[in-house]
């Protein structure tokens, strides 16, 4: 069984997905700031809100002291989607913007060091003006 920490939650696709597949899991924690995103995955996923570690700035490495299998996350795309205002990691005043919460993901998988992680985000992430963003994500993930 799969000890699974959930970030950037929303509503739980990807334990859904494993309970469609018939994939045991043990979820350890959940992290989602959005309140109304928190108590729909509370009732979807039948599990108490207080597994929910909420900001993803404030996850602790003490927050979860058992292991971590497998790390899912859906950093924000609102920053590389074609819809959003596509601005990358970061805005023109060198600050991050939400899509830049992927390096936040990047600080808990070195955290935790689980034996998976697997990420979802949009299209655009792979497109020509967001090469760069990619080249830094597949160059950080491949470090920790």
């Amino acid at each position: 069984m799969l000890n699974v920490l959930s970030l950037f939650s929303g509503i739980g696709a990807f334990e859904k997905a494993f309970d469609n597949l018939g994939i045991e899991y043990n979820l350890l924690a959940y992290c989602e700031i959005d309140k109304y995103a928190s108590k729909s995955y509370s009732i979807i996923h039948n599990v108490p809100e207080e597994k929910n570690l909420r900001d993803v700035t404030k996850v602790d490495i003490l927050d979860i002291d058992e292991p971590v299998d497998l790390i899912t996350y859906g950093f924000p795309c609102q920053d590389i989607s074609n819809a959003g205002k596509q601005k990358g990691f970061t805005d023109e005043n060198g600050e991050r913007t939400r899509s830049g919460l992927f390096f936040e993901a990047l600080r808990i998988i070195d955290d935790y060091k689980p034996k998976f992680a697997i990420a979802e985000n949009v299209k655009a992430l792979v497109s020509k003006k967001f090469a760069e963003e990619f080249k830094t994500v597949l160059e950080s993930l491949d470090e920790v």
